[in-house]
């Protein structure tokens, strides 16, 4: 008999997430044993956290805030993809290896086709510019939307980690700039862990026509995804991006395809 598959996701203070759902729905669908749980655990103690479960056999773990870019320090090994993005949400356990992969741009852009929403030619705005941002702006930019603009409240900071992503360009929060990177926009993404009723830029600022996505998911729709929609605005939260992240991730650690219906149906997804 195989052994069971262990995997988890790691986060601070990780309040709510289907991640282990849709891991124990991936498993399930595979025909594999395991499962998956959810931990806690302060950035303190991300690399100890780490050591003990690969110590534990665990295949794997996922990612979310405040881990992607500090983790960085703790691998044996780290894709391309994540380390140009400087961040890391999908950890794979071996012999001796603890390798960091980033799922968040290419299941970011399989969400967007999904939808039926080209990156090709198009102008976006990622409302924020920490890993998860940099991750969406390459994916983006390589999938040839024509130019990828990150509001950052620390703009002068920001944009040192973002010098190796060509074509992207960093601007202040709400700044003239930013705002008239949003006038423009055809696709514009909440990339913050902003939760709560405040909004990450007023809807209003957003032209018509443009699709928004927020990152964020919860039990129920975002406020700002509630509020695009009443404004007619064609809006999805994360939970999308959580299916489409959790497919790659599951296939990184499993070595096998997993099809995308039963992780959907797993959360309610579309909502």
């Amino acid at each position: 008999m195989s052994t069971p598959v262990k995997l988890a996701v790691l986060g601070d203070p990780l309040a709510f997430t289907l991640s282990p759902v849709l891991h124990r729905a991936g498993l399930e669908t595979l025909g594999m044993q395991g499962g998956s749980e959810a931990l806690r655990v302060p950035q303190s103690r991300l690399g100890a956290t780490l050591a003990r479960l690969a110590a534990d056999g665990y295949r794997g773990v996922n990612l979310t805030h405040p881990h992607k870019r500090a983790v960085l320090e703790h691998l044996t090994e780290t894709s391309d993809a994540a380390r140009r993005a400087g961040s890391v949400n999908t950890v794979s356990f071996g012999p001796g290896l603890t390798r960091g992969d980033t799922t968040d741009g290419a299941g970011f852009i399989a969400l967007l086709e999904h939808l039926g929403v080209g990156a090709a030619g198009a102008n976006v705005v990622l409302l924020g510019a920490g890993g998860a941002a940099r991750s969406l702006g390459l994916a983006l930019l390589e999938a040839g939307a024509a130019r990828v603009s990150a509001w950052a409240r620390r703009p002068g900071e920001a944009s040192a980690a973002w010098e190796e992503i060509a074509g992207a360009q960093v601007v202040g929060w709400d700044s003239e700039a930013g705002r008239a990177a949003l006038a423009g926009a055809e696709l514009v993404v909440n990339a913050t862990p902003q939760t709560g009723p405040e909004v990450p830029c007023a809807i209003d600022l957003i032209p018509r026509g443009a699709r928004v996505v927020d990152l964020v998911y919860g039990p129920e729709l975002t406020p700002w995804v509630r509020t695009a929609r009443a404004a007619g605005l064609e809006a999805v939260d994360g939970l999308g991006l959580l299916v489409f992240q959790a497919q790659r991730s599951l296939a990184l650690w499993t070595g096998r395809e997993v099809p995308l219906a039963p992780l959907a149906a797993a959360v309610g997804w579309p909502r």
